[in-house]
């Protein structure tokens, strides 16, 4: 048994899904699922319920767990030891993406308040985008961004998954239905904001849609919400936001509707981001407090 199995089988175990945690760890599903195959041989047990698109936790893996999330935070203390006696910080850069729901900023910074009491929290908003490019200078120290992270210099803990809503004028023949599908909107123009705020997740968000059928796309050059209700409202295009946003309040604020989208795999995750390097101190407690409070269970949004 090695640290590095410790972390992949974490990983997984907080994921619940193979690629995910490959994703975060920033190594190829063949040798994580490899060396916990290793590690479940050494240990006697298996520590995963394999299903066909599905991954659960056994009662051994279950188990398991807590011991294995308690020997990693150790092991990555030792990095504080060898750096040698430092005086504590008084402050956290944070940042946050202002196209998100506040509830997760909202949970970072009272964990902050709780494990490291008195501590000063500077605020940047930016884009996730900008965030990323902040964290990799060196000038945040953690930041609320959607993910997944493509960066193998940062480490990230999901929190919390949104679902989305299409965006129209309220007198759209489709503003009163309960929910909808993407083929029913197959043939409608959808706006979406700048893939600039985010290029990995827009990415993906655009494979989705277009796989689903809907092909008219027009990427916005801003997330401007004023300007996307103006092109809404005099073009009859659609868009998509999620009611808990700040900008998804605004549209419903000024007259325009959004009917749920069903469709279970599309999906817009939010987490924490910090730079590898930074183990142990405030960074450290944050971490593992926001990890014990979620548990195996991201926030729906």
């Amino acid at each position: 048994m090695d640290i590095q199995q410790l972390r992949y089988f974490v990983a997984v175990a907080e994921e619940l899904h193979f690629g995910r945690a490959a994703e975060r760890l920033h190594v190829t599903s063949s040798p994580l699922s490899r060396r916990i195959r290793e590690l479940e041989k050494e240990l006697g047990g298996d520590l995963f319920d394999r299903r066909y698109h599905e991954v659960g936790l056994t009662a051994f893996g279950l188990a398991f767990l807590e011991p294995a999330r308690d020997v990693l935070t150790r092991f990555d203390a030792l990095a504080d030891v060898a750096a040698g006696p430092a005086s504590a910080p008084t402050s956290v850069r944070v940042g946050a993406t202002p196209l998100a729901p506040t509830q997760v900023l909202d949970e970072v910074l009272d964990t902050f308040a709780q494990v490291s009491p008195g501590i000063e929290l500077p605020l940047t908003l930016e884009p996730s985008a900008g965030l990323l490019a902040l964290l990799g200078a060196r000038k945040l120290d953690l930041a609320v961004v959607h993910l997944p992270v493509d960066d193998p210099d940062l480490r990230s803990l999901a929190l919390a998954e949104y679902r989305f809503a299409v965006v129209m004028r309220a007198d759209d023949p489709l503003a009163g239905r309960p929910r909808l599908t993407l083929p029913e909107i197959a043939d409608r123009q959808m706006l979406l904001t700048s893939p600039k705020v985010h290029p990995l997740v827009m990415k993906g968000l655009r494979e989705h849609l277009r796989a689903g059928g809907v092909t008219r796309i027009r990427e916005l050059p801003h997330n401007d919400v004023v300007q996307i209700a103006a092109h809404i409202t005099h073009s009859r295009a659609l868009s998509l936001f999620t009611p808990s946003t700040f900008a998804g309040r605004i549209l419903g604020e000024i007259g325009l509707v959004l009917v749920p989208l069903d469709d279970p795999d599309l999906h817009f995750r939010l987490g924490v981001v910090w730079p590898a390097s930074a183990r142990g101190g405030p960074i450290a407690k944050v971490v593992a407090a926001l990890r014990e409070r979620r548990g195996d269970a991201l926030t729906l949004l």
